[in-house]
């Protein structure tokens, strides 16, 4: 866990860790969720106490959401046609854009969050002015002619967050912090490597660490394989222990197999001259449809082991999954 940072007031609850690393888990003691409505309050549960403001945090965060994305983060479940959290959700988005501090976009059709075609919500200036006054870290977002691309990012994005919320919904486990690219980007400094994500899951026998990448298969594989050797400078720098009690894994979410293989053949030639780096920075893909509908299942490839792992081992998973691969448990 990290410590308290400028940003984003955080709650002071924390893991506590009693284990050695297992592949990116860490036995814990006990773990206890933040305060709020939701996964993600770490974010939001210290801000002033109105949903409209949570709500236009989230959206903040991720840069772009569908009302029943927003709708899944605000109150910890599955959206419910004509629910009262759909309703409330609505009356919620009214208020933010009558206040004129959110905008509604074009729906999208097919991609992430798309099919029959959704409205996509993402705070204005002004919006993001009021976030800004609690949240100084939080960056100038991007329009233009990347707004297609980091429209369908952040929606998948969003997509990968709420798979881990729901496991632990169901699961009776916590997402205890779930931070997005800009907050994660605070804590090593511009020159490092920004994962798009990073998530603390925990059991009541294990923590999880890992930096997340979100790959749409738009980007060469090129872009890929520089951000991993980042991540390797960045382990090697050793500045992460300031910040993190364990190197996290490197979670990677592919749009399909065929994109997953390649990722993971860059993976391959990335860590052949790591000089022994591939030890401690494991690089795990998987593909977005199977992360989505159960993030911790046995779905990831792990370069340079094999395929078919899950992230948690048996005791805390369903029977039918294993474990990460033997070497890791040290």
């Amino acid at each position: 866990m990290n410590p308290n940072r400028e940003g984003c007031s955080l709650p002071d609850e924390r893991a506590v860790l009693i284990g050695e690393r297992v592949g990116g888990v860490v036995a814990v003691e006990s773990a206890q969720s933040p305060s709020g409505d939701s996964p993600f309050a770490y974010q939001v549960g210290k801000t002033p106490g109105t949903r409209e403001m949570k709500a236009l945090v989230l959206l903040a965060s991720f840069r772009y959401l569908t009302r029943f994305q927003l709708e899944e983060f605000l109150f910890d479940a599955r959206p419910e046609r004509l629910g009262p959290h759909e309703v409330m959700t609505r009356r919620v988005l009214k208020r933010l854009q009558d206040e004129r501090l959110v905008t509604a976009h074009p729906r999208v059709v097919g991609g992430v969050a798309g099919g029959s075609g959704r409205t996509v919500y993402s705070p204005n200036a002004a919006g993001l002015k009021i976030v800004r006054s609690f949240c100084p870290g939080l960056p100038a977002r991007e329009s233009g002619s990347r707004r297609p691309f980091l429209l369908q990012h952040s929606l998948a994005t969003a997509e990968v967050a709420l798979a881990f919320q729901r496991s632990a919904r169901e699961l009776g486990h916590q997402l205890v912090e779930w931070e997005c690219d800009w907050s994660t980007a605070e804590q090593f400094g511009a020159g490092a490597v920004v994962p798009d994500a990073r998530l603390v899951y925990t059991t009541a026998e294990y923590e999880l660490a890992a930096f997340v990448e979100i790959d749409l298969g738009t980007e060469r594989t090129r872009y890929f394989g520089e951000k991993l050797r980042r991540y390797i400078e960045l382990w090697r720098g050793g500045r992460w222990r300031a910040r993190l009690v364990s190197w996290p894994l490197v979670l990677a979410v592919a749009p399909d197999e065929r994109r997953a293989l390649t990722l993971g053949r860059v993976g391959e030639a990335v860590l052949s001259t790591a000089d022994g780096a591939g030890a401690e920075v494991e690089i795990w893909i998987g593909e977005a449809e199977r992360v989505n509908a159960d993030p911790l299942g046995p779905i990831w490839h792990v370069v340079g082991r094999g395929s078919s792992y899950a992230l948690l081992p048996p005791a805390s998973a369903p029977p039918t999954q294993e474990g990460p691969p033997r070497g890791d448990q040290r």
